[in-house]
């Protein structure tokens, strides 16, 4: 009985250690490749220069443009009437978007499986009828082939019908001015919601981390709204 009870010790304690020694590592890389930048090219002085923002809410990030910015087919897709001034998209784990209203509410056990298993994934978009962007939001100048190749990342993360509709959660949201549509891919430890939104802006040609599952690897390389 005592071999067996050490046994199942010794395995257990194996466990634990290559755990902690696989968390460590992951905390490791993304400090690291997030402290290394992106080295973008400056926007093209010669177009038109248009603003982008992030917003964050100290957990997950956002990619923020004016509504302007957007085609009337994307206004129409979006349900964005006149008075939204800006639109937020993000991209992550469908059972913490549809379970966590906020961060004081999660529970672990679904943050565990998106973390150690893919999972389905939803887009969250947040419409703003402020006129102005807000003080606490990030802020980048990209010129109109950078805005073309976000918008474009942006809207291939979205599943559409074959008839090319967005599949829209109704019903589902935080509020009257947030939506959530069925996405593309699937959320792991390693591409996470801000993996996502890294990925925008390495689109946008916008400096940033290499590679950064957590919010302040991108935010650190931006500049806040004045």
């Amino acid at each position: 009985m005592s071999i067996i009870f050490w046994k199942l010790t010794k395995a257990l304690l194996i466990t634990v250690v290559v755990i902690l020694v696989l968390v460590l590592n992951y905390l490791f890389f993304a400090w690291l490749l997030s402290l290394v930048p992106t080295t973008p090219h400056p926007p093209d002085p010669g177009q038109p220069q248009y603003d982008l923002y992030i917003s964050t809410n100290g957990v997950h990030v956002d990619v923020v443009v004016p509504t302007s910015y957007l085609s009337v087919a994307q206004r129409t897709d979006f349900q964005l009437d006149p008075s939204i001034n800006y639109v937020g998209f993000g991209w992550g784990d469908r059972g913490i978007y549809l379970n966590t209203p906020s961060w004081a509410e999660l529970d672990w056990r679904i943050a565990a499986k998106a973390v150690f298993l893919p999972s389905s994934t939803l887009m969250h978009v947040t419409h703003y009828t402020r006129n102005t962007p807000y003080e606490r939001w990030y802020q980048a100048k990209i010129d109109r082939g950078d805005l073309h190749h976000l918008l474009g990342f942006v809207e291939a993360s979205f599943k559409r019908t074959q008839a090319g509709q967005l599949l829209w959660l109704e019903g589902e949201g935080y509020g009257k001015r947030d939506f959530f549509y069925e996405a593309k891919g699937n959320y792991t430890g390693l591409y996470t919601c801000n993996v996502w939104a890294n990925q925008a802006l390495k689109k946008a040609n916008v400096k940033t981390g290499i590679w950064s599952p957590f919010d302040w690897g991108i935010v650190r390389h931006l500049e806040r709204v004045p």
